[in-house]
């Protein structure tokens, strides 16, 4: 009897200490959120400002008001100053995709057989050349062909067909005529509130200049050589 009962009492002490040695349960815990890669978090930004964004960057009212020089200007004159002309005025005449420009002459005398007064350009054909067409000239016509890119400059439409964002920020009067200031992607630019075209540019510190302007008073005839 009293070796069962130290039997016993050894088999009471080996389950205690087998309990004691087993590994406790392991707690449940919660899994961390993925973490995003940087490149993935800057597409996701991208997006979401790409969406914010409005899908133009000229506000409604310059919107409105550029439209004008599309629908109210069929042709234009004017004299026009900028880095190309120094302290001179170029007459221009614009209509359609063809030009004639007349630079300042150094020489008043167009006696010489090479002599010209104006440049005739046409968009669409990428053609410049330089003809003699004024009254005094002795030896009219047809001079040179010339270099395209060299002799293209920008008109006072084209300056308006580049804009892809424009905020108003200031109203004034140039010459007679109400204009707005305008902050653009091509620099800053004083438009008629009629005709929707600038009287006045600032680009990399350069100023462009357009006066006398006329609209709707070129003919087919003043940008053709003839």
């Amino acid at each position: 009897m009293k070796y069962k009962n130290v039997m016993l009492l050894s088999f009471i002490v080996i389950l205690f200490y087998i309990a004691a040695c087993a590994p406790a349960p392991k707690q449940a815990t919660n899994a961390p959120a993925p973490v995003k890669s940087v490149e993935s978090a800057s597409q996701a930004s991208t997006s979401q400002a790409s969406t914010a964004q409005p899908a133009s960057g000229i506000s409604d009212e310059v919107k409105d008001l550029l439209a004008k020089s599309k629908t109210r200007v069929n042709g234009i004159y004017y004299k026009y100053r900028g880095p190309q002309t120094g302290n001179n005025f170029f007459e221009f005449y614009v209509k359609g995709t063809k030009i004639m420009y007349k630079p300042a002459r150094e020489l008043k005398s167009l006696d010489r057989p090479d002599s010209y007064d104006s440049i005739f350009i046409d968009k669409t054909a990428k053609t410049a050349q330089s003809y003699c067409i004024d009254r005094m000239c002795v030896y009219k016509g047809k001079k040179a062909d010339l270099n395209y890119a060299d002799s293209y400059i920008n008109t006072i439409l084209d300056w308006t067909s580049v804009i892809t964002t424009a905020t108003k920020v200031g109203e004034e009067v140039i010459d007679d005529r109400s204009v707005w200031k305008v902050e653009t992607n091509v620099g800053i630019l004083w438009l008629d509130t009629f005709y929707g075209i600038p009287l006045k540019m600032e680009l990399g510190g350069q100023t462009y200049r357009f006066q006398q302007i006329a609209p709707n008073s070129v003919q087919d005839s003043d940008v053709t050589p003839s």
